[in-house]
């Protein structure tokens, strides 16, 4: 039996380790939180941190597994990289890792492939982040160099307002540097693709909803596209460049794309399965492609080639809006729970529990996702349903 060492058991991982046991593998889950939900479906566990390079490559030196992934986490690819590197493991390069987790020298190696991005200035103090701010015109968008899930993004239309924003973005970045960057306005999407040889595979374009300024916090997401088929074709040609600029060979990506007046231009690239249910869902379901499953054979040296012709469906995720305050009933009409198109119903609060203004992608209440024959059912059935549910709180 092949042996797979996963780093992280949250619920973000758990669809990775759900596809891996269905397809008969050893399942060596690897985390810091001895109560993380996914160590219940392992074979073996190590309570490990995900960025613990040396600790991981001693388990790896020991049990010798035939593949060391994760899924829709930033951090631990830089682990991934250095201990694949090192033993031989089919993963990306560690410069790649680097390039994909370092806001920075991701925009630098885009720019100089000429690959379209907004523009940008690293900041690592406040007399440096003045600077910045001085020089980028406009609307400002300020992120920490290293975080991921939305977390320390906020938007500087005010200048009354530039120290709130230094400050947020400071306090979420574990390296201390922020970009300032050219605020980008347009559609945004993301894009999930294969690359095996590479050889890139856009397996689908996700429309994505946001929750606007300050933060831009995801409140949803669907697949496929509704995009023209024009500015499709550009935002795939702009994925495959900026996967090449950062040296992916082997491996999924998840690539964020605003499409401007000017043109689509990258956001960010995830040199990874994509996160909020994107991979584990919504491909799933609204495409013929398993993208997990893939990225497993993939890992293990399996795959040679993704499916020529990818058959589209509909699929669509909803986060639910609600006014800060202590939740007091949570109200389910009958019928959502009985329909075979609602994927996951899920809340992360439950009666008594304070709701606090959103700030990052770990605040949002829950979620409903839905598939359809075509992406418009499947938006329908969602958009319906989030009105059907009725969250009470009470303002505090």
């Amino acid at each position: 039996m092949k042996k797979v060492f996963i780093l992280g058991a949250s619920a973000l991982q758990v669809p990775l380790i759900k596809t891996a046991k269905k397809m008969g593998l050893y399942v060596i889950i690897i985390d810091m939180n001895p109560d993380a939900v996914g160590f219940k479906y392992a074979d073996e566990t190590h309570i490990v941190s995900t960025t613990d390079t040396n600790g991981i490559m001693q388990l790896a030196m020991q049990i010798k597994p035939d593949a060391i992934i994760t899924a829709a986490t930033d951090m631990p690819m830089r682990t991934i990289a250095q201990i694949g590197e090192q033993l031989g493991y089919n993963t990306i390069s560690y410069d790649t890792s680097l390039k994909a987790t370092d806001k920075f020298l991701m925009r630098s190696a885009l720019k100089e492939a000429g690959v379209p991005v907004p523009e940008f200035i690293l900041a690592k103090n406040k007399s440096e982040y003045d600077v910045a701010t001085s020089k980028i015109q406009g609307s400002k968008i300020i992120k920490p160099d290293d975080s991921s899930g939305s977390r320390g993004i906020y938007l500087l239309n005010n200048e009354s307002e530039s120290d709130d924003a230094f400050n947020h973005a400071m306090n979420h970045s574990r390296d201390k540097k922020i970009l300032v960057e050219e605020c980008m306005v347009g559609k945004e999407v993301s894009v999930e693709t294969m690359t095996i040889n590479n050889n890139t595979s856009v397996v689908a374009i996700t429309d994505k909803l946001t929750s606007g300024a300050p933060h831009f916090i995801e409140t949803g997401h669907h697949i496929p596209s509704l995009l023209d088929n024009n500015t499709q074709k550009k935002i795939r040609e702009i994925t495959k460049e900026a996967i090449q600029a950062i040296g992916l060979k082997n491996g999924p990506a998840h690539t964020e794309i605003i499409v401007t007046e000017e043109g689509p231009k990258v956001v960010e690239i995830g040199a990874r399965l994509g996160g909020d249910f994107i991979t584990s869902h919504l491909v799933k379901n609204g495409t013929s492609i398993d993208l997990i499953k893939q990225h497993i054979l993939q890992s293990l040296g399996e795959l040679k080639s993704l499916e020529n012709k990818i058959e589209y469906y509909g699929a669509a995720i909803r986060y639910f809006q609600v006014t800060p305050g202590i939740v007091q009933n949570i109200e389910i009409p009958e019928e959502i729970t009985k329909n075979n198109n609602v994927l996951e119903l899920e809340f992360n609060y439950n009666v008594g529990d304070r709701v606090r203004k959103i700030k990052s992608s770990s605040d949002r209440f829950g979620y409903i996702i839905c598939k359809g024959k075509t992406v418009e059912k499947a938006i329908e059935l969602c958009d319906s349903y989030v009105d059907m549910i009725n969250i009470i709180t009470k303002k505090v």
